[in-house]
Formats: structure tokens, C-alpha cells, sequence
């Protein structure tokens, strides 16, 4: 079987009402681990023919790499099957990437929330039980798709798809507020479905990896430059996420302190 057999779409059947839902977002959380002070849950939205499309035209550069999967950690250790490779190489790989990307998808996104300061404000609310930092964000960016001028109109008239890397030990709470927001502001017809594929399975996928990896490592530069010398002006976001950002349309967020309510 070939790479492009074994890198695909998620299986249409996974799509509730597929030939209505046309919008797919990819999201991946990145900073789950105790040493990452921030959590972030990062993706792309496009329509269901422009993610067949990216997949089919970028397996050629994952191929003439021999890359069989794209694991952001590795590319950044420079290990796995990235060993041996010179920076410039895996910033030329990125840029090939988003390059692509750039051509079929709506709009990246990505939430982050600093960990400490979420637990410190979830202690203090009155309710009997808070979400976690990786659901507050995710539900953050649910909000963005349903409200942006870019992503709102197509949303609401057609229906939206939300695809998420599946191992992630806070799935179920997400999937449980994904059902729970669809009841409580009567809107199934528009959050048609989610689902949990593997990160082997699909490019799409992958590269939802690679801006999570790379947007929270940005978001922790700028929040430890505010904590240390309450200056976040003064950071300087890093090379590979300039490449990832630097086309297409961005829609990002790092929440620092919340309310405690």
C-alpha cells in the first residue's frame, strides 16, 4: 500500500450528515505534559473537498522526504526520522508544507491558557466542578468558528465537523461539552459531529500537530517574558513558527488569567 493509501481523510462514515457538513476542523492539544505551563489546542478549518485536495498535493513532499508521519516533537529534536537533519532542511519541509495548506484552508486557530493560573481561578469559582484547561479551550475555539466573519456564515449554513488526534485522556470531557453546547443552544443541525482518528491516519491531522507544538511553544515564550520582566514586547517569536503563520489567515489567543465564575 502506498503512503497516500495509508494517509487520508478520516472515512467519510465518520462524517455525520457528509454530504451537508463541509467544514472540518483539525485540532490537536500540545502541552498536556506537567512541566508545560501552557496547554494549547491548535487546528485548521476547511471544507471537506479542500482537505482531500491538501492531502492528495502535499503526500508528494512527505514522500520525496521519506516522512512517513510528522510528529512536530521530533521534527523540532531532530530525532525519529528527522536524525541528521540541518535546520534549514526541516524549515524548507515546514514552508513546503504550509505552503500547501495555505491554498485550501480557511483559517488556523489556536487557544492556549496558562495552566497554574486556570487551576489558581477554578479554586475560587462557586461552581461544583470546572473544566479543564484543554476543554476551556476548546470550547473557546468552538465559540471563534461559530462567531468569525471568516469561518461563521459557512458554519452556520452548512454544518461543521470537529476532528480531533483520538488518545488524548481529556477527549471525553470534550466530547461530552460538544453534545452538551449542541443541546443547550439547540444547534445539532450545525455542530453535525465529532469524531477521534489517529495521527498516523491522516496528513491533516499532522499538521494541526505542528502549529499546537509550535504556537504553545510561542505562547510560553510571551507569558514567561510578561511573568519575568513584565514585558511580553520584548519576545521574539521564533523561526518556525513565523514559517507556519507567515501565509494564510491566523486567528490566535493566550489567556494569562481568568475570571473566576
Amino acid at each position: 500500500m502506498t503512503a497516500l493509501g495509508l494517509h487520508r481523510l478520516v472515512p467519510q462514515g465518520l462524517l455525520a450528515g457528509k454530504w451537508l457538513v463541509v467544514l472540518v476542523c483539525y485540532l490537536d492539544d500540545s502541552g498536556k505534559d506537567p512541566q508545560n505551563r501552557v496547554t494549547t489546542v491548535a487546528g485548521y478549518v476547511a471544507r471537506d473537498t479542500s482537505w482531500k485536495a491538501f492531502e492528495t498535493e502535499v503526500e508528494p513532499i512527505f514522500q520525496k522526504a521519506k516522512i512517513n508521519v510528522l510528529h512536530a516533537k521530533e521534527l523540532e529534536a531532530t530525532r525519529g526520522e528527522f536524525k541528521g537533519w540541518r535546520v534549514l532542511q526541516k524549515q524548507a519541509f515546514v514552508a513546503q508544507i504550509c505552503g500547501v495548506l495555505a491554498k485550501h484552508a480557511i483559517l488556523g486557530v489556536s487557544m492556549s491558557a496558562v495552566k497554574d493560573s486556570y487551576s489558581a481561578r477554578a479554586k475560587e469559582s462557586t461552581r461544583k466542578r470546572t473544566v479543564t484547561p484543554y476543554t476551556f479551550c476548546f470550547n473557546v475555539i468552538i465559540d471563534w468558528l461559530l462567531r468569525d466573519i471568516r469561518t461563521g456564515r459557512a458554519v452556520w449554513s452548512e454544518g461543521l465537523a470537529l476532528i480531533l488526534e483520538c488518545g488524548h485522556e481529556n477527549n471525553p470531557e470534550a466530547e461530552e461539552q460538544f453534545y452538551k453546547i449542541r443541546k443547550q443552544h439547540k444547534i445539532e443541525s450545525v455542530l453535525r459531529s465529532i469524531s477521534f482518528v489517529p495521527k498516523e491516519d491522516c496528513r491533516a491531522i499532522q499538521v494541526a500537530d505542528l502549529i499546537a507544538f509550535y504556537s504553545r511553544r510561542d505562547s510560553a515564550a510571551m507569558e514567561r517574558a510578561f511573568r519575568v520582566r513584565k514585558n511580553a514586547s520584548d519576545y521574539v517569536t521564533e523561526t518556525m513558527a513565523k514559517i507556519i503563520t507567515e501565509r494564510g489567515q491566523f486567528r490566535s489567543f493566550c489567556a494569562t488569567d481568568f475570571v473566576p465564575r
